[in-house]
């Protein structure tokens, strides 16, 4: 799904990037991600969208001066103020919205009961994510959590995702949310949509989060040409099936990653 047309509920749509120095942290993706950006203007805090292939991908919002900046990934929903109330139920946290992002659609930003930021949205003129899965683009995200059962009961009760094998993983602690329904001609197996890492204990400092996946054809030189402008590596590797990841937090703190993926795909 390079360009999809629509986003089921539940499925990993956007990710934004509150950055304390919003037009330094796209300087810093354009060279690192290729992005080109299209200002929404004054009256939307000059948010950005940023673009790749001609198509919208992510956002870049201000974040507080004083504070790391951080991504925030984002689920599809039709009924923003309904899953408002899921969240609730089940141990999370609304801490923005719903909220209209003026003609192009509603938003929600919670706390899951695990501890994570995470949003949702529910699209009108703006769909989401224009492009995925390709060099440039969102392709994945993962969460890393202590308490796996709370947050794995949250997701299924708020998306109805499931917790499930996935053919990625590398250590048994890993696990793909699955969303039955995501395509036609599902048979129930369940579509992967995200991943669930466990903070281990050399993580003991860490709070629990969100991480953006985006393809890149070259992830050693995508990782080497980031810490070139001031990114910091965490990890350079492959998956279980051998395509070169790595994992970087940009030059304000925001954690992402960069998956290898084929030109075209």
């Amino acid at each position: 799904m390079p360009e999809p047309t629509t986003y089921p509920p539940g499925a990993l749509c956007w990710a934004d990037l509150l950055a304390p120095e919003p037009a330094a942290a796209e300087r810093f993706y354009a060279d690192v991600l290729g992005w080109e950006y299209v200002h929404a203007g004054a009256a939307f805090d000059d948010y950005a969208y940023a673009t790749h292939a001609r198509h919208m991908v992510a956002g870049i919002a201000g974040g507080e001066a004083d504070a790391e900046g951080f991504w925030v990934v984002a689920f599809a929903t039709d009924r923003a103020d309904a899953l408002a109330e899921r969240i609730v139920a089940a141990g999370g946290e609304v801490i923005d919205g719903p909220r209209d992002f003026g003609i192009q659609g509603r938003s929600l930003v919670a706390v899951d009961a695990a501890g994570a930021h995470v949003g949702f949205w529910q699209p009108r003129a703006h769909l989401g994510a224009g492009l995925v899965g390709a060099p440039g683009a969102l392709c994945w995200a993962e969460l890393a959590v202590r308490d796996v059962a709370a947050a794995d009961a949250f997701y299924h009760a708020v998306l109805g995702l499931r917790a499930g094998a996935h053919a990625a993983a590398g250590s048994p602690d890993y696990a793909a949310y699955l969303l039955d329904g995501a395509t036609p001609g599902d048979a129930g197996g369940g579509v992967p949509v995200a991943g669930r890492t466990v903070l281990g204990p050399e993580a003991s400092g860490v709070e629990p989060f969100w991480m953006p996946y985006f393809g890149v054809t070259d992830a050693a030189g995508t990782a080497a040409l980031a810490t070139d402008r001031g990114a910091t590596l965490r990890h350079l590797g492959a998956d279980a099936t051998g395509r070169g990841l790595a994992v970087l937090s940009d030059p304000w703190g925001a954690t992402f990653a960069v998956l290898e993926l084929a030109p075209g795909t």
